[in-house]
């Protein structure tokens, strides 16, 4: 089991996430955990993109890394 969190927010944030709450039908905490859990998600997707580009800017750039790359086998089918 999860340990709990405790979070502060300022009444007009917490109005806005408990009436999306309401109109979601769920508890305000199920709000809170899916909506953090969406934006970790997004994170680690970014990051890996991030890294994706960063690894293709020294490929791009670096003749020893260009030659590996194709030694094993280019882009595997991108």
């Amino acid at each position: 089991m999860a340990s709990p969190l405790s979070i502060r927010l300022d009444e007009r944030l917490r109005l806005n996430l408990e009436q999306e709450a309401a109109a979601s039908g769920i508890p305000l905490s199920q709000l809170v955990r899916d909506l953090l859990e969406t934006g970790a998600k997004r994170a680690r997707r970014d990051r890996i993109r991030r890294d994706s580009a960063r690894v293709a800017r020294y490929v791009a750039a670096t003749p020893s890394a260009q030659e590996l790359f194709e030694e094993t086998g280019g882009t595997h089918g991108a």
